[in-house]
């Protein structure tokens, strides 16, 4: 059994549920601007139709082993952004994504997020390599993986394809080892 919440000090991670429609889609419409240069899904005519069709497919996608995403929270309940692992075709390697709500950006909540689900990847999922790839040009999703010790591995060439443009995207990466030491 995974476990469908995460929490720590600052923030508490919670599986998504149908009831985070609104409090989720009032928060991507409100960081949008600042959003869409990095997320493939994120648009300016985004609706709560979306929303509402992506949430219900969360719990198959979990149940099959393939998408483990929570909303962020800060401490009182209120969704400030939201993060997963995607398991790609080697079932023990995952990407890991973030995004926060504008607003709630330079208050560790991404860092602390990235935290908690590595340490559910490598926990639970039994993860044994954890991605974050982020485009160059995304200065604030590097910050957050550096800060949350994540290893620098370089630099993929047009790795990331977002809204129709190539993006060369520097990979960072967690291995069980890394917290051996």
């Amino acid at each position: 059994m995974k476990s469908n919440r995460l929490q720590s000090d600052l923030v508490v991670l919670q599986k998504y549920t149908v009831e985070d429609l609104h409090q989720l889609f009032e928060a991507i419409r409100v960081s949008i601007d600042r959003v869409y240069p990095w997320l493939p899904w994120c648009h300016p005519n985004y609706t709560i139709t979306e929303t509402e069709e992506w949430l219900k497919t969360r719990p198959q996608r979990w149940d099959e082993g393939k998408e483990f995403g929570f909303s962020i929270r800060d401490r009182q309940g209120a969704i400030v952004g939201g993060c997963g692992i995607g398991i790609r075709s080697l079932p023990w390697s995952g990407n890991l994504g973030y995004w926060l709500k504008t607003g709630a950006t330079g208050k560790g909540y991404a860092t602390e997020a990235t935290k908690l689900l590595v340490q559910f990847g490598i926990q639970e999922l039994q993860l044994k390599r954890i991605e974050i790839v982020a485009s160059v040009e995304n200065f604030s999703s590097q910050k957050v993986a550096v800060r949350s010790g994540a290893f620098k591995e370089g630099v993929s060439r047009n790795r990331l394809l977002i809204h129709s443009k190539f993006h060369d995207a520097i990979v960072y990466s967690f291995i069980p080892q890394d917290f051996d030491r």
